[in-house]
Protein backbone atom coordinates (compact mmCIF):
# COMPACT_ATOMS: atom_id res chain seq x y z
CA UNK A 1 0.00 0.00 0.00
CA UNK A 2 1.01 3.55 -0.05
CA UNK A 3 2.67 4.90 2.83
CA UNK A 4 0.73 7.68 5.57
CA UNK A 5 2.62 10.82 5.52
CA UNK A 6 3.90 9.55 9.16
CA UNK A 7 6.01 6.92 7.10
CA UNK A 8 7.09 9.33 4.12
CA UNK A 9 8.47 11.79 6.11
CA UNK A 10 11.13 10.24 8.27
CA UNK A 11 11.75 7.90 5.09
CA UNK A 12 12.77 11.11 3.20
CA UNK A 13 14.45 12.31 6.69
CA UNK A 14 16.90 9.22 7.15
CA UNK A 15 17.48 9.35 3.41
CA UNK A 16 18.50 12.92 3.40
CA UNK A 17 20.57 12.88 6.16
CA UNK A 18 22.40 8.94 4.80
CA UNK A 19 22.79 10.82 0.86
CA UNK A 20 23.77 14.53 2.61
CA UNK A 21 25.83 13.23 5.30
CA UNK A 22 24.30 15.11 8.06
CA UNK A 23 23.17 14.42 11.07
CA UNK A 24 19.62 13.29 12.19
CA UNK A 25 19.11 15.67 14.67
CA UNK A 26 20.09 18.60 12.27
CA UNK A 27 17.36 17.60 9.52
CA UNK A 28 15.02 17.38 12.15
CA UNK A 29 16.41 21.02 13.66
CA UNK A 30 15.58 22.46 10.14
CA UNK A 31 12.88 21.12 9.79
CA UNK A 32 10.96 22.42 12.82
CA UNK A 33 12.81 25.77 12.67
CA UNK A 34 10.88 26.30 9.35
CA UNK A 35 7.46 24.78 10.56
CA UNK A 36 7.90 27.68 13.43
CA UNK A 37 9.09 30.12 11.05
CA UNK A 38 6.08 29.47 9.35
CA UNK A 39 3.45 29.48 11.98
CA UNK A 40 5.39 33.10 13.57
CA UNK A 41 4.77 34.09 9.63
CA UNK A 42 1.34 32.99 9.10
CA UNK A 43 0.43 34.83 12.63
CA UNK A 44 1.66 38.19 11.66
CA UNK A 45 -0.05 38.19 8.30
CA UNK A 46 -3.40 37.15 10.10
CA UNK A 47 -3.06 40.24 12.59
CA UNK A 48 -1.81 42.78 9.89
CA UNK A 49 -4.98 41.92 7.81
CA UNK A 50 -7.16 42.14 10.36
CA UNK A 51 -6.07 44.98 11.94
CA UNK A 52 -7.82 48.16 11.19
CA UNK A 53 -5.24 49.86 8.82
CA UNK A 54 -6.17 46.50 6.20
CA UNK A 55 -9.40 45.98 7.37
CA UNK A 56 -10.23 42.48 6.41
CA UNK A 57 -13.17 40.25 8.71
CA UNK A 58 -11.36 37.40 10.27
CA UNK A 59 -13.60 35.21 7.55
CA UNK A 60 -11.86 37.07 4.66
CA UNK A 61 -8.69 36.60 5.65
CA UNK A 62 -8.90 32.74 6.35
CA UNK A 63 -10.58 32.82 3.06
CA UNK A 64 -7.77 34.36 1.65
CA UNK A 65 -5.01 32.36 3.89
CA UNK A 66 -6.97 29.11 2.28
CA UNK A 67 -7.38 30.48 -1.36
CA UNK A 68 -3.30 31.07 -0.69
CA UNK A 69 -2.35 27.91 0.72
CA UNK A 70 -4.35 25.88 -2.39
CA UNK A 71 -2.54 27.88 -4.98
CA UNK A 72 0.75 26.98 -3.18
CA UNK A 73 -0.14 23.17 -3.27
CA UNK A 74 -1.21 23.03 -6.90
CA UNK A 75 2.17 24.96 -7.55
CA UNK A 76 3.63 21.66 -5.84
CA UNK A 77 1.65 19.43 -7.20
CA UNK A 78 2.94 20.80 -10.74
CA UNK A 79 6.23 20.91 -9.88
CA UNK A 80 6.10 16.78 -8.64
CA UNK A 81 4.12 16.16 -11.88
CA UNK A 82 7.34 17.58 -13.75
CA UNK A 83 9.46 15.77 -11.83
CA UNK A 84 8.01 12.87 -12.53
CA UNK A 85 8.46 13.40 -16.16
CA UNK A 86 12.07 14.95 -16.32
CA UNK A 87 13.15 13.11 -13.07
CA UNK A 88 11.56 9.58 -13.26
CA UNK A 89 14.75 7.50 -11.86
CA UNK A 90 14.98 9.63 -8.86
CA UNK A 91 11.22 9.81 -8.15
CA UNK A 92 10.99 5.94 -8.15
CA UNK A 93 14.32 5.32 -6.03
CA UNK A 94 12.69 7.76 -3.43
CA UNK A 95 9.13 6.36 -3.38
CA UNK A 96 10.81 2.72 -3.78
CA UNK A 97 12.81 3.64 -0.35
CA UNK A 98 9.61 4.93 1.10
CA UNK A 99 7.41 2.32 0.36
CA UNK A 100 10.12 -0.70 1.36
CA UNK A 101 11.00 1.46 4.95
CA UNK A 102 9.81 -1.20 7.43
CA UNK A 103 11.28 0.54 10.50
CA UNK A 104 8.30 3.36 10.72
CA UNK A 105 5.50 0.77 11.41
Amino acid sequence: GTPGAHQVVPTVLQHRVHRHNHEAGRSIAVQNFNENLSILVLGVLYSVSVSPRVGLSPFGAIAGFGLVISSVMWLIYRWHKSNCIHHKAEVEHLLNIARNDNLHG
